[in-house]
């Protein structure tokens, strides 16, 4: 069991620093090609890189009618929106900022299961978020060339648009779990719908010339596909593998170096500063993660690693 955990362990390590790093290969990408078809790109590619491993699995799945309901919304939710406003927002402000935003998934998925699902609100949780959102208002509200208060840009408002988006589907994919559906169905199914969407709005907005758009060099395809196929397909594949062994509520915990995965790759790959503001607020951030989902005896860790257990920032 020991080395078996180990494993694990060292599987959700990789797919941490897969998703901090996918924050920097989507703000690369974004420097070759507009952010819509970006995503419009590489959503349809790890939907499809997940498809094999589900005919594997469980042949072709066809979800009832409600079940189809519910994936769509995830597609429009969690893959749709989340993705177009990621690829825009990380094209507008930095991949520090944008990490640390991200990384307020679990808490806000807390904060409105309780509101709208019914979930217990502790003063724990309460205390977690007003630190986490703490951290994350000094990093809108900060210059990101300095340590002046001053708004940053919409680039810091979108990426919040995008978390909302990833944390309304994370609710959606609780509601379709109480119907049995597989996670690695809903996952692939919702990625697919969510590419088909991203795919007809880039040919509504850019026309039947669409993909002539796309300037991706050698290096950029490689990029692409190290985000679709292994922080997305793999990263995924990986995320609920740790959920089966270790449980939700450990699980969930993995995501809080996501942040600090991105901030490093931003400073090794894209030239990115980090001043002591992000550092103050990537502390506040995880602070109240830690204190907002860490608590063994009530269910409600597993509203933000049900959220995750798509792709975080992917």
């Amino acid at each position: 069991m020991g080395t078996a955990n180990r494993w694990i362990y060292s599987i959700l390590a990789f797919v941490v620093i897969s998703w901090g790093l996918n924050i920097v290969m989507v703000k690369f990408l974004t420097e070759f090609s507009p952010p819509f078809l970006v995503a419009a790109v590489r959503m349809p590619l790890a939907g499809l890189a997940l498809l094999p491993f589900v005919i594997s699995k469980y042949g072709w799945y066809k979800p009832t009618a409600k079940q189809w309901v519910l994936l769509v919304l995830i597609g429009l939710t969690s893959i749709f929106m989340h993705q177009l406003f990621l690829a825009s927002g990380v094209a507008m402000t930095t991949a520090t900022n944008a990490s640390l935003i991200l990384g307020l998934n679990p808490l806000t998925t807390a904060l409105l299961a309780a509101i709208f699902v019914g979930e217990k609100m502790s003063l724990r949780l309460l205390l977690g978020i007003l630190a986490g959102f703490s951290g994350v208002v000094i990093v809108v509200l900060s210059n990101s060339a300095g340590s002046s208060v001053e708004v940053s840009g919409w680039g810091d408002l979108i990426m919040l648009l995008s978390m909302l988006g990833y944390v309304v589907g994370g609710l959606l994919i609780k509601t379709i779990a109480s119907t049995n559906i597989p996670t690695l169905v809903t996952t692939a199914y919702s990625t697919l719908i969510g590419g088909i969407f991203l795919n007809v709005g880039a040919f509504v907005k850019y026309g039947p010339t669409a993909y002539q758009e796309v300037h991706f060099s050698g290096m950029g395809w490689v990029v692409m596909l190290l985000s679709a196929w292994v922080a997305s397909s793999l990263g995924t594949l990986g995320w609920n593998h740790g959920i089966k062994l270790l449980g939700a509520n450990k699980t969930s915990m993995f995501i809080n170096g996501m942040p600090f995965a991105s901030m490093i790759g931003a400073v090794l790959f894209l030239g990115e500063q980090i001043h002591w503001i992000h550092m103050l607020a990537f502390v506040l951030t995880t602070l109240g993660i830690v204190i907002g989902t860490y608590s063994p005896r009530r269910s409600l860790g597993e509203s933000p690693a049900t959220s995750s257990s798509k792709e975080l920032g992917a």
